[in-house]
């Protein structure tokens, strides 16, 4: 009965043995089959990469208002309506991308002792009819300061402009790779990863921090929108027989 029991348990096992064993053998072929694969190619990882320089059609401009009284919530109401007003005319100019900023109070203190208070709120305006932002800015310089002006190359422009130079870099990632297996003494060699990325970095934010004097209100600003350099990278590992 004893050596009954013991034949039973031991059928019962078996399939999940067998299993086990199976198991540890492929995965030691696999392994086996990478370090054969390794011995027989040799890795070479390298980038490759396709830049232009664009004119920026596109501007982004900070506007604010700041006010001192006696108490928080006064400075707060008159920079509210300040910047209430000033976004409703913005927001006639159909061409113009305009939201709100920043805004914050903090107290103004004389030797420890709170003396007033100020509070500042923000408007941003962004578009790529530059003229436009640039004659916005001067319909409201009479109740807001321009506090940065920022260049840059509008959506449409980077798509039409990186769309080339992703061929280009893809194309220059695979000649160097030609060179690099023939100098080698390769005739071929595999892709085995690749990734491409863009990278574009346009004029960065000009700070004005001024207010226009009496004579200048009104009078739109000349901007000088630069050029950005906009680059695709293809960084990528090859696989070359040994």
């Amino acid at each position: 009965m004893l050596f009954r029991l013991a034949v039973y348990h031991s059928h019962r096992y078996l399939p999940r043995l067998l299993v086990a064993t199976c198991l540890a053998l492929c995965t030691g072929c696999a392994a086996l089959a990478n370090d054969a694969d390794e011995a027989a190619y040799t890795k070479i990882q390298f980038d490759a990469n396709a830049s232009q320089l664009v004119e920026n059609d596109s501007m982004r401009a900070r506007l604010f208002v700041e006010v001192q009284d006696s108490t928080p919530s006064t400075a707060a109401a008159k920079v509210t309506q300040a910047a209430n007003d000033a976004l409703r005319a913005l927001r006639q100019e159909t061409d113009l991308r305009v939201r709100s900023g920043a805004y914050r109070t903090w107290p103004t203190s004389d030797k420890g002792r709170i003396i007033g208070w100020r509070a500042r709120s923000e408007i941003i305006i962004e578009s790529d009819k530059i003229e436009q932002v640039s004659t916005a800015i001067a319909s409201v310089s009479d109740t807001m300061q321009l506090a940065s002006v920022e260049f840059f190359p509008s959506t449409t422009l980077r798509d039409q402009v990186e769309t080339v130079l992703i061929d280009q870099a893809i194309k220059a990632f695979q000649a160097k790779a030609g060179r690099i297996a023939k100098s080698f003494g390769a005739t071929r060699f595999e892709v085995a990863e690749a990734k491409v990325t863009s990278v574009g970095n346009g004029v960065p934010p000009r700070p004005m921090m001024r207010a226009m004097s009496a004579d200048a209100a009104g009078v739109a600003p000349d901007f000088g929108a630069g050029t950005t350099r906009l680059s695709v990278s293809v960084t990528g590992t090859i696989l070359i027989p040994r």
